[in-house]
């Protein structure tokens, strides 16, 4: 089957990022993968080294798609695509008019809102067109169309490293609004040489000064990414697909959401920690969510270093509870399976059944 991704990348990598992790996913599953996108430079830094020829990376900014565009595709996928308008350049619209009939579904946000069940694969007309989008919803329970988990490293999973009562190794990759410098003070005080503290920086954010427990973590390429997450002990990630790789690390983790500055992604978050800390202790789960808060800047961002502090007494229960998480999600639904599965069951185009 020839699947076309269509990738418009608005800020950050969690956009590209997601999609290319989609497209290897499908690629590997021996579909013949098109990714058209508009920023060369966020791909070529996640995907430095194209391993796979079922997988295209097409810069959609350069292609004529009513002339140079011959290629038949039984399926459009569109991560996002809620932030077309937000592009200059509406290559989804091209790809629209030229592929009329195709099946094309909307992978909108990851979000563990009640409403998303109920809107998990209903459909939208372009009264203009005619054209019929689907709205593809992931998530955490059955009634939406899960993660996607098929490509996690199988080596990794359920096989913990030993609790370090020595050391804390801790991974921060946050964005610029986060109390970030707290954390490495609050760390550069507790830190001692009977038992160290050490942060891995990812990202620009912060720069670490010569003093700090804190070091710059290069970037790595997406395919090296579990691996990276997997040598450190709590992980603060953010937005949706470094999200997602902290939960399937089954590490304990602090989730930065999006910003905004009507906080409007504070729902979601909410959200997300109900279903996820709903086992936890009761002590836990409140260290815990002060910790979250503060680190979005919901609760005072100057009391984080005192949230954080608070919270490392229940790092066994966190690291215990995280595993558990993990094996439920890894069991839970498959989002590129679940793809192809609804797209079993649309109409057949000509190139998949030649004999209509």
């Amino acid at each position: 089957m020839n699947i076309g991704i269509v990738c418009k990348v608005i800020d950050n990598f969690g956009d590209a990022g997601f999609s290319l992790r989609l497209a290897k996913a499908l690629a590997t599953s021996g579909h013949s993968v098109y990714l058209f996108h508009d920023e060369p430079v966020t791909f070529e830094a996640l995907y430095p080294c194209p391993d796979d020829d079922k997988l295209t990376l097409i810069d959609a900014t350069k292609t004529d798609f009513e002339t140079g565009w011959q290629q038949t595709l039984d399926l459009i996928l569109e991560p996002f695509g809620t932030s077309s308008e937000q592009t200059k350049f509406r290559f989804d619209l091209a790809l629209k008019s030229q592929f009329p009939h195709t099946p094309w579904l909307l992978i909108d946000y990851l979000s563990s809102e009640k409403w998303v069940e109920d809107f998990h694969l209903s459909t939208s007309v372009d009264p203009s067109s005619g054209h019929v989008t689907t709205f593809f919803y992931p998530g955490f329970t059955n009634k939406t169309g899960g993660l996607i988990h098929c490509d996690y490293p199988t080596h990794l999973i359920g096989k913990q490293p030993p609790v370090n009562s020595t050391s804390l190794n801790i991974f921060v990759f946050a964005y610029s609004n986060a109390p970030t410098r707290k954390l490495i003070d609050t760390c550069n005080a507790i830190s001692t040489p009977k038992h160290t503290v050490k942060i891995g920086l990812a990202g620009n954010a912060v720069l670490p000064e010569p003093d700090d427990c804190a070091v710059a973590v290069p970037f790595v390429a997406q395919s090296e990414f579990d691996e990276l997450l997997a040598q450190y002990d709590v992980l603060f990630v953010r937005g949706e697909d470094s999200f997602v790789r902290a939960q399937l690390a089954g590490k304990p983790f602090i989730w930065q959401i999006y910003p905004t500055q009507d906080q409007a992604h504070a729902e979601k978050l909410a959200c997300f920690y109900e279903l996820y800390a709903k086992d936890l202790g009761e002590d836990c789960k409140q260290a815990l969510w002060n910790c979250w808060m503060a680190w979005n800047g919901i609760a005072a961002p100057e009391d984080f270093g005192k949230t954080w502090i608070a919270l490392l007494p229940y790092l066994p229960e966190l690291r215990t509870h995280a595993v558990k998480w993990q094996a439920q999600l890894l069991e839970g639904r498959e989002l590129v399976k679940e793809v192809l599965t609804w797209h079993g069951l649309q109409t057949p185009t000509l190139n998949e059944k030649p004999d209509l």
